[in-house]
């Protein structure tokens, strides 16, 4: 689609959810419930904007929780041969496409459209190394062996006509489904994927097909795109993943794209041409015109009088040391400073790598000179400059918007499901938290960025100002749903001859919740005798907030060890939520 066609209104700022579909953190993977499903889309239309990104198809042995296998042996799950496949013959997981198709039904009906890549490049979830190992070529082949190629395109055909369980829709005809990317940063041997393979494929989804959505090359930004690629019809549009390259990146990219990768490579010459001429000149400074009766710098330093002279000052070689002082002087200072100039040129061309300054090629080369649509569909692992200069770029061009990396919903079991991104950088979570907790629980050991607040705040800045339509039933609303108090666990003990509780309280949230209020209330009267104040229920805690990992304690209460009833209500700027069922804890 050219850029005249498409409709440039106003820009979606959002966030990947890439475990929408299929939850990774937990052993063993686990698809999401109804109610995470739910609580990430909305979480969505609550930040401000109706367009998210999940993640690739997992690909792997049949051990694992994948889509597609070659293997079903896993009686766990219903699979089901894809047609057109052979040698090896592929088969589907009916039990994650199901969730996949949730997924798209809930979308489908709270207005949110969903970004969705094919296969990644890298084995988190199996992606094409998996793929090429089930056909016993090499990552690099799964590009170029027309057997593998064939197979894949068959795994695409089925993907595009399969008929959601839910909505009785076909995914290709789905509105839910914004567009499709060939895949997440694909890339061959540290370059670009084989034009052909790439043309083929969005061919076959755009001519073959018919997909109503948009058919996105899914090519690693980093490394640029071919002129075929660029020109092909059944290419709508392109997107661009910015994040922190790696060290040989960073050192290719200060020569390619520093201020003057002329002048570092001159300033690099000088300086080495200054530091030989300083040696040459140490060693014989009678190359140089100066009378040193065959002397190396440092003896004739070190003289002042000529034997001739019966001890008299020779002038001659006090004009000789001057001479070759300044000499030395200015050969040492031209060293020091073409050096420094070509460091400062290399630092400049690190700048210019900047995500901002990635994307404005990025954009210009695709918007501008091709009219091909563009988006942001990953950024992060930086500082919150960096992001800002980003979305302020993204804000004044053509693109259709951006999506940071990566959001998680809350969990089944109480607080957030987590994500280490590496790096001391943690997953995101809305409404967004001020904090900075960790919780070592097995694959969950992970928590919320101190940088978690700020992002997610800069995010709904730009979704809130940019003027996109925005959910009435969600968007700057108290929050959405009952949260469920769990069970809790309560210990007892005794402290100064008295009978005390500690009852540990988790539940799961309401969609939006900045914190909680925890009311109590003695649950039978009769047993003791206690304050009239005491039997209904009152609020004793405030500004709680579930932002730990999935399962986690939020709370201790320590009361007399006599029955007490608890209930929770979420809260936020916009008002109160539901409360929770009441539980008792004895």
């Amino acid at each position: 689609m050219s850029l005249g066609a498409a409709q440039y209104g106003p820009k979606f700022f959002g966030f990947n959810t890439p475990n929408l579909h299929l939850i990774e953190d937990t052993v063993p993977w686990v698809t999401p419930t109804s109610f995470e499903v739910n609580d990430g889309l909305v979480s969505v239309l609550q930040a401000g904007s109706s367009v998210t990104r999940i993640y690739t198809l997992a690909i792997g042995p049949s051990r694992d929780t994948v889509h597609i296998t070659s293997n079903p042996v896993n009686s766990a799950f219903s699979w089901k041969p894809i047609a057109g496949t052979s040698n090896p013959t592929l088969f589907a997981n009916e039990e994650l496409f199901v969730a996949l198709d949730n997924v798209l039904a809930a979308a489908g009906n709270l207005g949110v459209q969903i970004i969705v890549p094919l296969i990644d490049q890298w084995d988190w979830w199996g992606g094409v190394p998996a793929f090429a190992s089930m056909h016993q070529v090499t990552t690099d082949e799964f590009y170029t062996d027309s057997h593998t190629s064939a197979n894949f395109f068959a795994v695409v055909e089925y993907v595009a006509k399969r008929n959601n369980t839910v909505s009785g829709i076909q995914y290709r005809n789905d509105s839910a489904i914004f567009a499709w990317e060939t895949g997440n940063e694909l890339s061959m041997g540290g370059g670009r994927v084989p034009a052909q393979w790439t043309t083929s494929l969005t061919k076959l989804l755009k001519n073959v097909l018919n997909v109503k959505q948009y058919v996105i090359d899914g090519s690693y930004s980093l490394y640029g795109w071919d002129t075929e690629v660029l020109n092909e019809p059944s290419i709508d549009g392109f997107t661009g993943h910015y994040y922190q390259l790696p060290a040989k990146f960073l050192i290719a990219s200060s020569i390619s794209n520093s201020v003057s990768p002329a002048g570092t490579i001159i300033f690099f010459i000088l300086s080495a041409l200054c530091f030989i001429l300083s040696i040459v000149f140490c060693i014989k400074p009678s190359l140089f015109r100066i009378k040193s009766d065959g002397k190396n710098l440092c003896a004739l330093l070190g003289s002042v009088k000529g034997p001739s002279n019966q001890g008299k000052f020779d002038m001659a070689l006090v004009s000789a040391k001057k001479r070759a002082i300044a000499i030395c002087s200015l050969l040492v200072f031209g060293f020091i400073a073409f050096f420094a100039l070509a460091s400062v040129f290399i630092w400049l061309g690190l700048f210019r790598v900047k995500y901002a300054d990635r994307f404005n090629v990025d954009h210009d080369l695709i918007v501008k000179q091709y009219k091909k649509l563009f988006y942001v569909g990953e950024f992060g692992l930086s500082s919150l400059s960096d992001y800002q200069n980003l979305l302020a770029a993204v804000n004044a061009s053509q693109a259709l918007g951006a999506l940071v990396w990566s959001l998680r919903f809350h969990s089944r079991n109480g607080g957030f499901w987590n994500h280490d991104e590496g790096g001391g950088v943690q997953s995101f979570h809305l409404p967004g938290f001020a904090v900075n907790r960790t919780t070592a629980v097995g694959i969950a050991s992970t928590g919320f960025g101190d940088d978690e607040l700020a992002v997610v705040d800069l995010m709904k800045s730009y979704a809130a100002g940019n003027g996109a339509s925005k959910s009435s039933q969600y968007y700057q609303k108290p929050p959405v749903g009952d949260p469920i108090l769990f069970p809790p666990n309560v210990t007892k003990s005794i402290i100064n001859g008295e009978a005390v509780a500690f009852v540990s309280l988790t539940w799961r949230g309401s969609t939006g919740a900045r914190s909680y209020i925890i009311e109590r209330a003695v649950s039978d009267p009769s047993i003791i005798e206690i304050p009239s104040n005491e039997t209904n229920f009152v609020a004793v805690y405030s500004g709680v907030v579930d932002a730990v990992a999935s399962g986690q304690t939020m709370l201790v209460d320590q009361v007399r060890a006599v029955p007490f009833s608890y209930r929770v209500r979420g809260l936020n700027e916009y008002g109160y939520g539901p409360y929770s069922s009441v539980v008792t804890a004895f």
